[in-house]
């Protein structure tokens, strides 16, 4: 059976405790789970080459009939169902997969299901060595990846980065151009062009290895719309568009919780926690470029930012653009009117207070559940009560402002950049649709009763004060592994070399937060960390300053404290911080440890917990000579506490307040007149030299 996972884990994961967090934890990997991990690193090699014929997966695929082995599958219908359509005809091979077409999704789904109803590892893995070979690579990865994610025989197993399944969908066209280059000629007589060294070569682990440079993506076009994108290193940081593809992937719209016994309590919170969170950090960066808050558009004379993307697809079609100039296609005309028709009925049901379920009835919004029926709705997800009526706001939304062509054809259809989650982030329009979803959100909370005195305070429990250290960024390079981005004649060709792309990210110097409290009694708190914006020229106290951009303050930590009687020191390290996972071992460094490991050459450790919020994308830019933001501090009761498990993200512990509890909703003047919150102005410094480097010791 699926393992047990609540829907709002990954917000969860993200805000609990850090280091002292019981439930991150490392083990030693037994050869059982060792040859497993081999076997599904093998099949995302190269991806799209489904004739690697030295390879182990191809001679099981090429054996293997699904149909003579129905008896190894607990459901045996879905087996038959997904004969039934192979047989009529599944995505072709060379055509681009999204979840957003409706055939594509339904083949997808059809495949993961023969993939999670496998009874055992065996069957499972057969299955997919099969699927590697006759399925169309990106519906491959998707079902592939999710099964993965979800059976119990794979828990803890580590997928290829999706940045190192598919390198063509986070580097430009040039980086992909120039790894084939240097994989033909191993550099010799190469010497690319432009002011950046085009490559190095190297070694590691006695593998050659070519390292090529990565611009941002849009820098060709950059005049085109240069304010916008004066942030694209933060909206083409590949490690954020990592994040925000696994975060969706986590629980993917599809799904259906009754399908699979997963909990459904909080789905609809973690799609709008989720949305909230990368909307504050995104404005947090508009604001450290002087960009200002986004612009809202119509439906009926949508002005929206041009897209210009230089990220082609693995088949070779290029990205679909936006020109600046944009109108709406007239293929698009009636999805734009069903869109305001929904836009209508979701406000009117929150303005009223209730919606209607599939047989009429009405369901109060306004209850402690209302804000996961309304997230539901929104996404349009498989629990949403009246999809019928409600439509799936979301994709709707997705598919009018990419403004590709709407091609009827399913092996024809090429997908914008907001229809594949690896790819939404880089595109303006992304930001200005959940500014738009989150309006909604935000109407439903200003409905809700404010919090109460008594609700927030704690009684003798007081800030003294709070010292942080002096704030740095900086661009740190990377390196990213590439590999399947080219061809290769055999398996055994591909181990031979890696290419890797060098890319300067954001980052910043870890900090520490140093904490004076004081405190009537022993007790047990919980301490929540918050960043805003400062706005400069607004003459506000810090109740109307809060109620007019508290939406923009960005969940940083939220752990736990145990308080003596008396005054209380503390300190807590910005790298504790649970939301925040650390760099990503790169895939080729990560096979060799496991090969040494199956050689019986070093013990192999695996985590519970492998992904989070990329840590170096912690704090925004800022500016050269400081810019002034806000750190606003909540302590609180610690009050009954439930720990979970998800895939993938780990153990974490909910802390029985809503997702970004106290700025959760507006709120009245008495909150900062509480001893038990404070605000406390800080700069953060932009270092523009890019040689500079910051020790991530303590």
């Amino acid at each position: 059976m699926m393992r047990n996972c609540i829907v709002f884990a990954l917000f969860v994961a993200m805000a609990a405790a850090g280091q002292s967090y019981p439930g991150f934890y490392s083990k030693t990997a037994d050869m059982e789970f060792l040859h497993k991990q081999k076997k599904i690193f093998d099949l995302l090699m190269y991806v799209d080459q489904n004739v690697l014929t030295d390879t182990e997966y191809f001679e099981f695929g090429r054996n293997f009939d699904i149909a003579a082995n129905v008896d190894y599958f607990t459901n045996k219908e879905a087996v038959h169902d997904f004969l039934v359509y192979f047989k009529s005809g599944f995505l072709a091979k060379d055509a681009l997969f999204t979840y957003y077409k409706q055939e594509h999704r339904e083949e997808m789904m059809l495949l993961y299901r023969l993939f999670y109803f496998a009874k055992d590892f065996t069957t499972f893995y057969k299955t997919a060595c099969w699927a590697r070979i006759h399925i169309n690579p990106g519906m491959f990865t998707a079902a592939f990846t999710t099964a993965v994610i979800y059976r119990e025989d794979t828990k803890y197993i580590r997928l290829p980065a999706i940045y190192e399944i598919y390198p063509n969908l986070f580097f430009d066209a040039k980086v992909i151009r120039d790894a084939h280059r240097l994989k033909m000629t191993r550099g010799y007589g190469y010497h690319g062009y432009g002011h950046h060294m085009p490559f190095a070569k190297g070694s590691f682990e006695n593998v050659e290895t070519f390292y090529v440079y990565s611009n941002f993506t849009d820098v060709c076009i950059n005049p085109t719309n240069a304010l916008e994108y004066k942030l694209n290193y933060f909206t083409e940081d590949v490690g954020l568009n990592a994040f925000y593809y696994y975060f969706r992937m986590s629980f993917p719209f599809w799904m259906d919780t009754k399908d699979y016994e997963v909990p459904k309590s909080f789905r609809g919170d973690f799609y709008y926690f989720m949305h909230k969170q990368i909307m504050s950090r995104y404005y947090l960066e508009r604001f450290s470029n002087d960009l200002g808050e986004i612009e809202d558009f119509s439906w009926d004379s949508m002005s929206l930012p041009g897209f210009y993307s230089d990220i082609s697809f693995f088949n070779g079609v290029s990205m679909p653009r936006r020109d600046w100039w944009n109108v709406v296609p007239f293929y698009k005309y009636k999805y734009v009117e069903y869109v305001k028709q929904l836009e209508t009925r979701i406000l009117e049901a929150i303005d009223s207070g209730y919606f209607y379920d599939t047989m009429g009835k009405q369901i109060s919004f306004y209850t402690p559940e209302g804000l996961n029926y309304l997230g539901n709705i929104i996404e349009g997800n498989c629990d949403s009560f009246n999809i019928k009526y409600y439509g799936a706001y979301d994709l709707l939304a997705r598919d009018i402002l990419g403004m590709n062509f709407d091609c009827k054809c399913k092996d024809y259809y090429v997908p914008s950049a907001l229809q594949l989650f690896s790819t939404s982030m880089r595109d303006p329009a992304f930001y200005r649709l959940y500014d738009r979803i989150l309006f909604f959100f935000h109407k439903y909370k200003s409905h809700l009763t404010r919090y109460t005195k008594s609700e927030l305070e704690f009684p003798g429990v007081r800030f003294e004060g709070v010292e942080v250290d002096k704030l740095f960024t900086y661009f740190d390079k990377k390196e990213y592994f590439i590999n399947n981005a080219v061809a290769v004649d055999s398996f055994k060709e591909g181990k031979s070399f890696s290419i890797k792309a060098w890319q300067y990210n954001l980052n910043y110097k870890p900090f520490t937060y140093k904490f004076a409290v004081n405190s009537d009694k022993d007790t047990k708190a919980v301490m929540r960390v918050f960043l805003g914006p400062a706005v400069e020229g607004d003459k506000y106290d810090d109740y109307s300053y809060l109620l007019h951009y508290y939406q923009y303050f960005f969940m940083l930590d939220e752990f736990e404290v145990n308080l003596k009687s008396g005054m209380n020191n503390f300190d807590r390290l910005s790298t504790d911080s649970f939301f925040f996972k650390g760099e990503y071992m790169t895939g080729d460094q990560f096979y060799k440890k496991v090969l040494n490991a199956i050689e019986g050459h070093a013990p192999f450790q695996y985590d519970n917990r492998m992904f989070g919020f990329p840590n170096h994308m912690m704090l925004p830019k800022g500016k050269v000579d400081g810019m002034r933001f806000k750190l606003f501090f909540y302590l609180g009761p610690y009050q009954e506490v439930k720990s979970f498990e998800l895939p993938i993200f780990g153990n974490f512990k909910y802390y029985g307040k809503s997702f970004g509890f106290p700025l959760d909703r507006p709120m009245f003047p008495w909150f900062f007149k509480l001893d038990n919150c404070y605000f406390k102005d800080i700069f953060i410094y932009h270092m523009k030299d890019y040689d500079v480097k910051f020790s991530h010791q303590y």
